[in-house]
Order: structure tokens, then sequence, then C-alpha cells
């Protein structure tokens, strides 16, 4: 028993040793002659100036060549059940989409008529334009002030009066209806138009209160207008932003009957606030355009 368990230590001590005793006392291989070398290393050393002087190019295997349509052996069948799919044996052209679908996509947009238009629910964006549904107007003979456009005072400070002129044109405007007549066409659905609440034309009265210029080809009537506001220093000429309050018995009903109403400017008197010092009301309905009811 002892001498098998010494069996295995023995034979891997062995074959250990004779690994040891091959490496030390084997003979080296023999070296090759110098003229062996360089005859073998001469082939390289003359195809490297080739090599460096013009690099091969990476070879790239051809492409396919890209058609309008995926081949008919490649189309998906998406038919559903129960429908045959089209049998395709040509080759596939893809083709525009139809003047219908184009028209559905972008359907052509109707001229506006010239008018008289009537706009109801208007909308001021600005001192300039009015909106009622998808038409755009803008006010003729006349130059708007911009939403954020600012004056300076004679003190130099800024106030608004691109929103105050905006503000004055809503005053105007108030929820009753507008009548247009178009002068020119200047987009789809945008219109170039003078425009009337009653008997108050818009760009006039912007520019008697000094709140628009007129243009170039515009009467000789907003000229003069236009001239008037800027000596009496009205609308966006005003010099100071912050006036003195009025006094405190402008309410008193003596003050009150010194007020000659007829004077004042048409927009000023209301048909709603038109009443006589005896407290009845002025039947002034006729003729005057009446708020609209919803």
């Amino acid at each position: 028993m002892k001498i098998r368990s010494l069996v295995v230590p023995l034979a891997v001590v062995g074959a250990f040793a004779g690994a040891v005793a091959w490496l030390v006392f084997a003979e080296p291989p023999a070296l090759l002659e110098p003229e062996t070398v360089s005859s073998q290393t001469e082939p390289a050393v003359a195809a490297r100036p080739e090599n460096d002087a013009a690099p091969l190019a990476p070879s790239v295997p051809p492409q396919e060549e890209q058609t309008a349509a995926s081949p008919p052996d490649a189309i998906r069948d998406v038919s559903p059940d129960g429908v045959s799919a089209p049998q395709v044996t040509g080759e596939l052209t893809r083709v525009g989409p139809s003047e219908r679908l184009l028209e559905l996509l972008n359907p052509p947009v109707e001229p506006v008529p010239d008018g008289p238009l009537e706009l109801v629910r208007v909308e001021v964006p600005d001192a300039g334009h009015l909106k009622s549904g998808r038409l755009t107007v803008r006010l003729a003979h006349i130059e708007s002030l911009d939403l954020e456009a600012t004056c300076k005072t004679e003190m130099g400070a800024s106030w608004p009066c691109g929103m105050r002129a905006r503000t004055f044109l809503r005053a105007l405007i108030r929820r009753l209806k507008v009548s247009c007549v178009k002068q020119e066409d200047l987009a789809p659905q945008e219109i170039s138009a003078v425009c009337t609440r009653g008997a108050i034309d818009l760009s006039l009265q912007l520019v008697r209160f000094g709140w628009a210029t007129p243009l170039e080809t515009a009467p000789d009537e907003f000229k003069e207008l236009a001239e008037a506001a800027k000596a009496k220093e009205i609308g966006q000429w005003q010099t100071e932003w912050l006036t003195d309050l009025p006094q405190a018995d402008w309410a008193e009903p003596s003050a009150l009957n010194e007020i000659d109403l007829e004077q004042l400017a048409p927009n000023v008197v209301d048909w709603s606030l038109r009443t006589l010092t005896d407290g009845t009301t002025e039947n002034s309905g006729a003729g005057e355009e009446q708020p609209e009811v919803e």
C-alpha cells in the first residue's frame, strides 16, 4: 500500500526532470547565413517604394442601384383576410398624389367679395386691423401704430401709445357690427377695406384723434385732420402722459346742464346714454344701429 502511494509523485518528478534535461542539453537551431537573409528580404524592400508612392484603394463592393419603388418580390402583403392580393409581375413605379387628395389637403380659398361686408364679433388685434372669423381686414388709407409702439413725452418718458390706439379702436367698435367695402386683396382671406360702424368711418376717426397717420394716397381730408390732431397734441402727439384730473364738480346737476350734447363728437355720445336733462330718454334709435343681441 505504501509503495502504490509513491508511484504517482515519482512519475511526476521524473517527467519534470526529463523536460529540464532536454532544454539544457539539446543543441540550439542553426543560424541562417547573411546571404540567405538578404535574399529573402530584398523583394519586400524593393516593393515598398511602390506601395508608398501609390497606396492601393480599399475595395468597395458595388452597390445595388436604388429603384424608385421596391421590387415585386420585396412587397409586403397587407391585404386583409378574405381579399386576394394582386399578382405583381412587372416593375413598379411610384406615382404622385391625386388631384382630389391635393384639394382635400389644400382646399381652394374663395375670394372675398367686394362688399359691402358685414362683420360680426369683430376682434381688434391692433389699431389698424380687424378680424372676423378667418377674414382679416386692414383699415385703408392709414398707417397704424404697432401694438408695442411707445411714444415720448416732453420729459422723455415713454408711454404705450400703440396699446392706447388699440383701446380707442375697440371703444369705437365695441360689440356692434362693422360694414366694410373692399379696396384690394392683400392675401388669401386678407383685404384692405374702408370700414364704418354706423356713420363713423373708423380710419377717419383714428386720424382725427391722432391715433394713426394718413398714407400718401389718402384723401385730402385725412391729411387735414392729421395736421389738426398734431397741432392739438392729441393721440400719439400728446406730450403729457399724466394729465390733470377733472374738477370734482363736473358731475353736479348744475354742471351737467351747461354741457351741450350736440357739440360732443358722435362717437362720444352713445345711443344708450342719451338722456335728456328732465330724466326722459331720447328716441334716437331710428336710423341708428342697435347693438347685436346674442
